[in-house]
């Protein structure tokens, strides 16, 4: 059985090989706090009476206690640091609590076995399964507790790491190869999006145990798809244990951010321990990186707010980290949440690897529902053409960004066609057909938020569960928007013109709104997208400077055309998006 242990201020990995009967050994708590004083350890094994500890030279404070195998609760007791209790005595949780209890007195919690401090004793079945490269990905978003659980879903009415298994087949149906998953680290309270993250290396108690995570992971890679975790680097929840250790120490005693986006106890990443040689923020988020990275075998990280931690030298940090525990093991990928955008954060000399491109979605919502929104204007074909092609936003590389139509952030698309735009039934749904194909036919990485596959329309709301309504697939438009979805995937795997950066805008009609454009590869790849973005019945369409003569089938109708003298004669409905693929 393989234990992952606790010891020294470390994390190192132990093989046990006998578990055995139940012994009597002695289990060492750490807590690092080189400045605090009288620092006990309390613990449900004694009835809470304190046990003094004792500081070592580098600034922890332990003790060794002889432990029975099983599972306890315990806590730290110390002289607090911080500004607005110095001096007070404070009970705290473990900062490296692998999990906390649920109820008001909110106690670490752990699991002894023959002396050890265990995370998880899962056996990893699916670790040499091949999985897709970064430049292959298409990404599914998604909250563990909203994914499952909504109206008519048969895995149960609470959503958690084992009800996601239970539908990680419809994921694999969709083509979907690479999900990221919202924060699972522990939070506040009984629901979240985990963007108040409380205890760094806990996973959240609500949606299950290490081992179930690990599980979900494992059955991701099982069906090839790579498991990409959101990770909240830049602040803290106002209550984590360590703003009442000593709160300066490890963040910013005044936030230097905007007051919009002061989310907690901002970490400090400029500080350093002269004395002790340490910088203490780099240091325990640094740990918590490797945590999750080493002992979860994900297999990348979405790193949220970049553009607050503002720093690209503490990016570059964060990012070499991450990679640090599995570096040349098997693929990783290293995503910024970048917002404003700013293409300097990816390419060959930027710190992370890809970031949201948010001038396109902008533009695709703007031109989805209709409406001028965000100084945008829906039917300005130069502006949709030009943030087709993100080099023309000075990114390096198509591989460098992440598309999306909405994301967690925004009000789902679909809602935002009726409540905005005005279209329902029919006309929103071609609506949502004209928003898949360019998502998967422009360059990039795309990335569906949950739910979009089949339509599900909501506001954002950031303090309620919006569980999905897995009973819309019973209505027939909801489940051809599915399979829409399922086969523009699969048609988009098929096309490796479609996974270069290759794109080329030849033809505009500024008056109607009419695009198109075309993708190729160096190996006749051909294919080419022409699209009506306006809600309004176009009629004949006749489309010079064709790439090339000859048969082509066009994928969304399912016919072929024989195109002579370089035009394409044919005709578009409202919001109709046509995708040809030159036939050998």
């Amino acid at each position: 059985m393989t234990i992952i242990s606790l010891a020294r201020g470390n994390w190192y990995l132990t093989m046990e090989m006998d578990c055995g009967m139940a012994k009597k050994n002695s289990v060492e708590f750490a807590l690092f706090a080189p400045y605090n004083e009288n620092v006990s350890l309390t613990g449900d094994w004694n009835n809470w009476q304190p046990i003094p500890m004792e500081r070592d030279q580098q600034g922890w404070w332990r003790v060794d206690v002889p432990l029975e195998d099983g599972t306890y609760n315990y806590k730290f007791k110390l002289k607090s640091n911080s500004y607005f209790s110095e001096n007070e005595m404070v009970s705290v949780a473990d900062p490296l609590a692998l999990r906390v209890t649920r109820d008001a007195d909110e106690n670490a919690r752990i699991t002894v076995k023959n002396g050890q401090r265990i995370i998880t004793t899962y056996q990893w079945q699916y670790d040499k399964t091949p999985l897709p490269t970064n430049d292959q990905l298409i990404i599914y978003e998604m909250h563990i507790g909203d994914f499952t659980g909504g109206t008519g879903d048969q895995a149960g009415s609470s959503g958690g790491f084992l009800n996601v298994i239970d539908k990680l087949d419809h994921l694999v149906d969709l083509g979907i190869n690479a999900v990221e998953f919202m924060p699972v680290n522990d939070f506040p309270g009984g629901y979240s999006w985990g963007y108040n993250p409380r205890f760094m290396f806990a996973v959240e108690n609500t949606y299950g145990t290490p081992d179930d995570f690990c599980r979900l992971v494992d059955e991701c890679h099982k069906r090839g798809i790579r498991v990409i975790l959101d990770g909240v680097y830049n602040h803290s929840e106002d209550n984590t244990p360590l703003a009442k250790i000593d709160y300066q120490y490890w963040y910013y005693r005044v936030n230097p951010d905007e007051p919009n986006v002061q989310w907690g106890p901002k970490f400090n990443y400029g500080y350093r321990d002269e004395k002790l040689n340490v910088w203490p923020a780099r240091q325990f988020v640094s740990d918590a990186l490797h945590h999750w990275v080493k002992h979860f075998h994900i297999d990348g990280i979405r790193f949220d707010a970049t553009a607050i931690i503002k720093n690209y030298d503490v990016l570059y940090w964060l990012k070499d980290n991450a990679y640090q525990p599995i570096k040349n093991m098997k693929p990783f990928f290293s995503i910024a949440e970048h917002v404003p955008q700013d293409p300097a954060v990816t390419g060959f000399d930027g710190p992370m690897d890809a970031a949201w491109y948010e001038s396109f979605s902008k533009q695709m919502q703007c031109t989805l529902v209709g409406k001028d929104q965000d100084g945008r204007q829906p039917y300005n074909v130069d502006a949709i053409a030009h943030v087709l092609n993100p080099t023309n936003e000075g990114f390096s590389s198509h591989v460098n960004v992440i598309l999306y139509l909405d994301n967690h952030d925004q009000d789902r698309i679909m809602w935002q066609i009726g409540a905005k735009g005005g279209l329902f039934d029919q006309a929103a749904f071609r609506r949502m057909k004209l928003g898949a194909v360019l998502l998967l036919t422009t360059p990039g990485i795309p990335m569906l938020w949950m739910g979009q596959e089949f339509g599900f329309a909501a506001p954002k709301d950031v303090n309620k569960p919006q569980k999905l309504d897995w009973s819309l697939l019973n209505n027939h438009t909801n489940a051809d928007l599915l399979a829409f979805y399922q086969n523009l995937i699969k048609m988009r795997k098929e096309n490796p013109a479609l996974m270069t950066g290759s794109i080329e805008p030849f033809f505009m009609d500024h008056e109607r709104a009419i695009l198109a454009y075309k993708r190729w590869n160096d190996e006749g790849n051909l294919v080419v997208v022409v699209a009506n973005f306006k809600p309004d019945y176009a009629g004949e369409v006749h489309i010079p400077n064709w790439p090339n003569d000859g048969r082509w089938h066009e994928w969304v109708y399912n016919y072929d055309v024989d195109i002579q003298g370089g035009t394409l004669h044919d005709s578009l409905a409202e919001s109709d998006v046509k995708l040809f693929i030159k036939q050998p």
